[in-house]
């Protein structure tokens, strides 16, 4: 599991390898810093990212759920993203 700080929000970043196929999955979760302090409460909870895809290696998959993560803050779906 990777946790990056981007802003105010702390980026979970996991994955999981598949026993049927040896591939990998991308997992992500976002919190705010003061959610993930006092809080388990998640903007974005814990959840397979890029669905249906399989990554070659965890890196890969990490590197997918950062991708998707970072699209999701961008488009402004979560609570205060963009708030001043």
């Amino acid at each position: 599991m990777h946790t990056e700080k981007r802003g105010r929000f702390e980026v979970e970043l996991s994955a999981r390898q598949l026993i049927h196929n040896g591939g990998w999955a991308a997992f992500a979760a976002i919190r705010t810093l003061a959610a993930a302090a006092d809080d388990p409460a998640a903007v974005f909870p814990r959840q397979r990212v890029v669905d249906e895809t399989v990554f070659a290696s965890e890196a890969a998959a990490i590197a997918g759920a950062r991708e998707a993560a970072l699209a999701f803050l961008r488009s402004g779906n979560s609570p205060g993203v963009g708030a001043s």
